[in-house]
């Protein structure tokens, strides 16, 4: 009764339908590798059995050498040594298929996350660290696929040993069975007590792993800031506090096991030495002979071992479920919504005679509630027009940029975008395909510039490269380079200086050849003169280009059909006048 309360219990506390959403979640993986799965099932069950047949060969063995049996000698003989090879050969080719299991599906596994991940919302994934992600990415899914390889088959074949062994042991003498189960009702309370305190210290060992690579991450990205203001002695500091922290963790989980094991084990070792006795006290009898009582000890310590092995894969369980906890909770995120693919698409392939335009109206945003970046705002970009965003740092120039790609979206109002004179679209995930975007910190990855430069654009040819390089002022350093366009960026670009940095981003964003460019602060580390001939280049590379620019600099509002100030959480158009105010003030 006390067994079906708990169950009530769970259920209402809706722990046990989370347990068979995880267990249905790891199941869907499963059913993909059924094949390979359930051929590794059938070489453990076959160990399981050759096992048995070991230990049953056994008893003739010794029967044999002590004269019970002399004339089968040979054959008993022959039969063991098969044995004993046969499972050499079973556990290579067991070893080799596990082997290609895991790896098939830790991958399917972490592909599939990881193209969730880069699917879901922004909004909402950017409330996790990256570091953290990453760990979900790859340690959590290590996890469960190692889980998804391991139980079903341990499962099968624990209960083959046990049940072959209990059958074995029953039929030769019941009373052995009992005493070798004895200890059973003590290993099953032992569990049911442990698991909740294992689920307890798995959540705690996963959230340290994940805090440990979101700081070992941040570390290596921010070195030369670091380095640059004398902080390594905090860092390592820092760094000693995480390390203890994990062996905290690790040791309070490791004396709690202990203690358990050692309750286990202690029943065990009683159980084993009544065996031990009882089969000692049937051969003084002369009931069983010198083979049988090797049998019975072996079978008992079987029967004893595959029940607490059937126990002990319940943490393994439990571990697994808090990593696809963990993997479920990011992948059940909202994801980017691409219902008007197709008619951005078709505004992209018009753009390069019609052009887009983009609109904010009577826009409210806020990060949290009640905390406004701005309200009732709005902004109007027409083809060919530059259009710039002033306004002092952390009043929402960025966070404008945001909207208009279709990142965050608004509490209240409309951001739209499309051909002129068509029906517009409003921004989403879908409209992005419209947009080349240029950020404040300049994104280069590790590769070649040509690598970097393909990433927008896969099909371009060298030359199409050359012509965008050109255009952003980049040609100049890139062709004096050894390996020109071939050369290495290495990891953020730091071979190269933050104006090489800019102009090698500009360079792509104009070969994504988007008819809206955003440079969000994208001219700050170039002169003057380079800032104008790269904006007048962008121009003439395509005069219908809709541009939207987050600056400081007064040379490029001289440029500029309108001006948006943002600030005081609102945004309005200035004139020369304004400009002027915005600079003297900041």
């Amino acid at each position: 009764m006390s067994s079906i309360k708990h169950i009530i219990q769970k259920i209402k506390e809706g722990k046990l339908k989370k347990l068979i959403g995880e267990l249905l979640w790891m199941y869907a993986y499963v059913r993909k590798y059924w094949f390979l799965i359930g051929v590794y099932i059938l070489l453990g069950a076959s160990g399981s059995v050759l096992s048995l047949g070991t230990s049953v060969v056994s008893r003739d063995l010794v029967d044999a050498v002590t004269g019970v049996n002399s004339a089968e000698i040979v054959q008993v003989a022959v039969v063991y040594v098969g044995v004993g090879v046969s499972q050499i050969f079973i556990n290579a080719v067991k070893t080799r298929l596990s082997l290609r299991v895991r790896l098939k599906v830790t991958n399917e596994i972490r592909s599939d996350i990881y193209e969730q991940v880069l699917q879901t919302n922004w909004e909402s994934l950017s409330k996790y660290r990256s570091g953290d992600l990453l760990y979900r990415v790859n340690g959590d899914a290590s996890m469960v696929a190692n889980t998804i390889l391991t139980f079903l088959p341990n499962v099968v074949t624990t209960l083959i040993s046990f049940g072959g062994a209990f059958v074995i042991v029953v039929k030769n003498d019941p009373i052995m069975a009992v005493i070798a189960m004895a200890g059973a009702p003590v290993s099953f309370l032992t569990s049911r007590y442990s698991m909740k305190k294992m689920r307890d210290f798995q959540r705690d060992n996963q959230e340290v792993a994940s805090d440990r690579t979101v700081f070992d991450q941040e570390t290596f990205q921010n070195l030369q800031f670091i380095k640059a203001f004398g902080m390594v002695d905090r860092v390592m500091e820092k760094f000693y506090k995480i390390q203890k922290e994990t062996v905290d963790v690790a040791l309070l989980q490791n004396k709690f096991q202990q203690w358990t094991t050692i309750v286990t084990s202690l029943v065990g070792q009683a159980v084993g030495y009544a065996c031990y006795g009882f089969a000692a006290y049937r051969l003084w009898r002369g009931d069983i002979s010198y083979g049988t009582m090797t049998m019975f000890v072996s079978m008992a310590g079987s029967l004893r071992g595959s029940f607490s092995g059937i126990i002990s894969l319940m943490p393994t369980v439990i571990r697994a479920g808090i990593s696809a906890e963990r993997i479920m909770e990011v992948t059940s995120l909202p994801r980017d919504s691409m219902e008007q693919k197709e008619e951005a698409e078709e505004a992209k392939r018009r753009s390069k005679e019609e052009g887009v335009f983009v609109r904010m109206e009577n826009v409210d945003f806020a990060y949290e509630e009640d905390n406004w970046i701005y309200q009732n705002a709005d902004i109007s970009a027409n083809p060919g027009e530059i259009v710039a965003l002033i306004g002092p740092s952390g009043q929402g120039k960025t966070t404008t940029l945001n909207l208009l790609l279709g990142l965050y979206h608004p509490q209240k109002g409309r951001v739209y975008l499309g051909n002129p004179g068509r029906t517009a679209m409003e921004a989403s995930s879908a409209t992005r395909c419209l947009f080349s975007y240029i950020p404040q910190s300049n994104t280069l990855f590790t590769g070649t510039i040509a690598d970097n430069m393909r990433m927008v654009k896969p099909e371009a040819t060298d030359e199409e490269i050359r012509q965008a390089l050109e255009a952003a002022c980049a040609w100049e350093f890139v062709e004096k380079l050894e390996e020109g366009m071939n050369t290495q960026v290495r990891e953020r670009g730091t071979r190269f200086s933050e104006g090489q940095k800019q102009r090698l981003s500009i360079a792509r964003a104009l070969l994504a050849d988007a008819p809206v460019m955003i440079l969000d602060e994208a001219t700050s580390a170039l002169d003057v003169a380079t800032e104008r001939r790269v904006l007048r280049r962008i121009i003439k590379k395509e005069p219908h280009r809709t541009i939207l620019v987050a600056a400081h600099r007064p040379s490029v509002f001289a440029m500029c059909n309108r001006v948006y100030k943002i600030q005081d959480h609102g945004i309005t158009q200035v004139d020369e006048q304004g400009i002027q105010e915005f600079l003297d003030a900041f």
